[in-house]
């Protein structure tokens, strides 16, 4: 993980361990989803957000029928329909 502070970074540039850059642009998000950052540095955590969701807090039903609501009427009834 420790590889990915320079893409973390605004300059959005991959080093390979074989030395081999790859240049990101600003349209390019990326999203980590990680049980522990027990070996992540301080470098590497300062430059992420973290969330934490616990299953006991968040309920998948609700997340989803918000997520729903987003979406246009036709797509919402949809895909609601296979969730229900």
């Amino acid at each position: 993980v420790e590889s990915l502070n320079s893409v973390l970074d605004d300059n959005r540039l991959l080093t390979m361990p074989n030395g081999e850059r790859i240049q990101f642009g600003d349209n390019v998000n990326f999203m980590f989803e990680t049980h522990s950052l027990a070996f992540a540095s301080p470098a590497t955590v300062s430059r992420m957000s973290v969330i934490y969701l616990s299953e006991e807090d968040v309920d998948p039903h609700s997340t989803v029928k918000s997520w729903l609501s987003t979406l246009p009427e036709e797509q919402s009834k949809l895909i609601g329909g296979w969730i229900e």
